[in-house]
């Protein structure tokens, strides 16, 4: 778009004086003054972000930079079912409504399929009860809100591009693992959807076709052997079947108390159990991985999610001798690998991010031209 100089002048003055752009530092210049680096205020309006997890929740109130203001964690519980799960998240927006009358939007983050064009949740693997749950709705019905929905690996995934170790980074894969595994594609610098916004599903690449059945209906998917829910059902199994493991007493008492947290420190303690456990996993991992780096030549591959945060080298180790055995050698030449930093509010604080863009599209889009000065008018500005 050739715009004038006087034009973008008599612009940037005008979002100056309206305080929509702010001044921020100085940079050199080949000639003359020093240039002036300008941004959006992120003050011009705050953001909710909820990831709805199967085992936590989570909100955080940003500013549109994706600053967290205030953050939050509650128990999911969703064996309560649907309603008293959202009623839940309800209560905790309105709180947040009541303390912050500057939000404007809502991001939502789910790790469900999810159908973009209705915003609804499909399904949700490994839960029971959450089928056609129309979403996007309840959430725009009950606050009247701009409003997203987005599967929870792209929401993390857009934090890690905009905070973490995909910053400045084009052609890079985002891989959450956790109960569950999900994947995000950024090619030349934006998120790869797919034709019906289904793609990454990695957890549902098949590895073993006559293997155990998954979730999905499919038999033998990632996501059966390399999950954190894989995991733990792999030392359940092994304490069932022989008992010789440090966590056999733990597993006695309640098998609900293993955890991926468990399972790491007596793996670090050199537990046989647990150490083959996650060996498998980050083994079946780094295979899927290789398909990925062979088909799509990434850069970078970000590794978030509570397995590898938690697990590190226990996975990471045996995910990359695998990894170099079955990918291409000049596709491996370059890329680079690493565990994310970003802390647990990273799918909420990345829900905040796309709402964000949704109120500054939304912006724009509600400008009309003001043909006498001739620069754009903001209705209701």
């Amino acid at each position: 778009m050739n715009l004038a100089p006087g034009y973008v002048s008599s612009l940037v003055r005008r979002l100056r004086q309206k305080e929509w752009i702010l001044e921020g530092s100085r940079v050199p210049s080949r000639r003359g003054r020093r240039k002036v680096l300008l941004h959006i205020n992120p003050d011009l309006a705050h953001v909710i972000g909820v990831e709805i997890g199967r085992i936590n929740s989570r909100i955080v109130v940003t500013d549109l930079s994706g600053t967290v203001l205030s953050f939050k964690k509650l128990r999911s519980e969703l064996s309560r079912g649907e309603g008293p799960v959202l009623n839940c998240i309800h209560h905790e927006i309105k709180d947040c409504l009541k303390r912050d009358h500057n939000i404007r939007a809502i991001g939502i983050s789910h790790s469900g399929v999810i159908d973009h064009a209705t915003g609804t949740v499909l399904f949700w693997p490994k839960v029971t009860g959450w089928r056609d749950v129309p979403l996007k709705q309840i959430f725009e019905k009950e606050f009247g809100l701009t409003l997203i929905l987005e599967d929870s690996a792209r929401t993390t995934a857009i934090a890690e591009q905009r905070f973490g170790y995909g910053k400045g980074q084009t052609n890079f894969i985002f891989v959450h693992a956790g109960v569950g595994i999900g994947a995000a594609i950024f090619v030349d610098g934006g998120l790869y959807l797919g034709h019906d916004g289904v793609a990454g599903e990695l957890g549902h690449i098949t590895i073993n076709e006559t293997g155990p059945l998954c979730s999905c209906g499919n038999r033998g998917c990632l996501e059966v052997y390399a999950s954190g829910g894989a995991i733990i059902e792999q030392v359940r199994l092994g304490i069932d079947q022989r008992g010789v493991s440090s966590l056999a007493g733990l597993a006695e008492n309640n098998f609900g108390s293993l955890s991926i947290e468990s399972i790491v420190s007596a793996a670090e303690s050199h537990d046989r159990l647990c150490e083959t456990a996650l060996t498998d996993a980050g083994t079946h991992l780094g295979t899927a991985l290789a398909g990925i780096v062979n088909l799509l030549n990434p850069a970078r591959i970000v590794l978030g999610g509570t397995l590898p945060q938690a697990a590190k080298d226990l996975l990471t180790d045996p995910l990359l001798r695998s990894l170099r055995r079955r990918a291409f050698q000049r596709s491996l030449s370059r890329l680079e690998i690493d565990v994310s930093k970003l802390g647990e509010e990273a799918a909420a604080v990345g829900a905040c991010l796309l709402a964000a863009e949704q109120i500054l599209e939304g912006m724009c889009t509600a400008e009309n031209v003001n043909e006498k000065e001739g620069f754009p008018q903001i209705v209701g500005g």
